[in-house]
């Protein structure tokens, strides 16, 4: 048993080696491509796709994508972070869902593989020492979309959450948190529903029967609060509508239409918001590229990938995998296209809460910059 561990340990030692054998350097692109969060690992893979096009080389050496599938199921994100892992990924960026991410964490680390998240806001993610994220967390969403909650005067709030993700549940729990130390206002409802779930009457009917002043989808991706939304109006409820960043993606328009108009999402940037030269090149060639404004979860998975170039520069190697990863967690005072970048003790940036108000024709407005409490 001794003889096969330290085979396998070698083995683990010598994949960054391998990574550079054909004269590439490979990150792992660890993404939901098929399944229900599809929609939310397209927005990022075109940000990583675009950042290769303008950054295609890293100390000298052109970097390869290496590809996989987590079929936006868990078990699936492991067995796709085990194959990053034998294909000799120097590091990994993803994933969209921060369930996904908690799959592959694990495995990575057992590989010692330096991992980025674009948009995992679960605060558990970064826990296994070798994941970093640079995006807020839900500690830091929760509380500033109940303060969008409290400062817009609503009295009752109906949740929707859905009960299989750990998004959607931990940031009900932090909105929860500082609703219920809120005099004056409270949670009217609490509806539960899985992934696979289409139908939302029964649940909204409940809510609805409550009167409400909003209600708060929590969700994994855009495509269920385009749903929810659609049949939200369906059922005759005309009063406002609000979730956070998972409801910041093409899906929703696409499905709720004219029906989206109002609602309002937290996220991590507003492409429209002019922050610098980098995010000035970003937005215009994406445009260019792909004939749309760029979501926030494709600028984040964008500064991911410099993020990581920023480190391997900064570590002076591409095949030193904790040198990589402690560069990583040194980050401070980068700038990316959403704005700078710093990473705090436990691996997790720290940046304003952005809301948006979805129009009429499927664009967004500005509405506000929320700092960290």
């Amino acid at each position: 048993m001794r003889k096969i561990i330290a085979v396998l340990l070698v083995a683990i030692m010598l994949v960054p080696a391998f990574a550079l054998s054909e004269g590439t350097i490979k990150i792992g692109i660890f993404e939901p491509i098929t399944g229900s969060y599809a929609g939310g690992g397209a927005m990022e893979v075109e940000g990583y796709e675009l950042a290769k096009e303008h950054y295609p080389e890293v100390l000298g050496l052109p970097i390869e994508f290496i590809v996989a599938d987590s079929k936006s199921d868990k078990v699936e994100a492991s067995n796709a972070a085990a194959s990053l892992v034998s294909q000799g990924v120097v590091a990994v960026l993803g994933s969209y869902s921060s369930g996904l991410c908690l799959s592959g964490a694990d495995v990575f680390a057992a590989a010692g593989i330096p991992t980025i998240t674009p948009t995992g806001t679960n605060p558990t993610v970064t826990e296994s020492g070798w994941y970093a994220r640079i995006c807020f967390i839900d500690p830091q969403q929760g509380p500033a979309l109940a303060g969008f909650a409290i400062g817009q005067g609503y009295k009752k709030v109906g949740v929707i959450q859905e009960i299989e993700s750990e998004y959607a549940t931990g940031l009900v729990k932090f909105f929860k948190e500082k609703i219920d130390a809120t005099e004056g206002i409270e949670i009217s409802s609490t509806g539960n529903f899985f992934n696979a779930d289409q139908d939302f009457t029964t649940l909204l009917t409940e809510a609805i029967s409550k009167e409400p002043d909003a209600i708060f989808a929590s969700v994994g991706a855009p495509a269920t609060a385009g749903l929810i939304v659609k049949q939200a109006r369906e059922l005759g409820y005309d009063g406002p509508i609000f979730g956070g960043d998972t409801l910041d993606g093409p899906e929703l328009y696409q499905i709720a239409g004219e029906a989206a108009a109002g609602v309002v999402f937290s996220t991590f940037c507003d492409a429209d918001q002019p922050l610098n030269d980098i995010t000035a090149r970003m937005v215009s060639d994406y445009r260019a590229k792909y004939n749309k404004k760029p979501a926030a979860p494709t600028m984040m998975s964008y500064d991911a990938y410099l993020t990581l170039l920023d480190a391997i520069t900064r570590a002076g190697t591409a095949t030193d995998s904790t040198a990589i990863r402690d560069a990583i967690f040194a980050t401070s005072g980068f700038v990316g296209a959403a704005g700078e970048i710093t990473l705090n003790e436990t691996h997790d940036a720290v940046r304003p809460v952005v809301f948006v108000r979805k129009l009429a024709d499927g664009s967004e407005t500005f509405l506000a910059s929320v700092d960290p409490e």
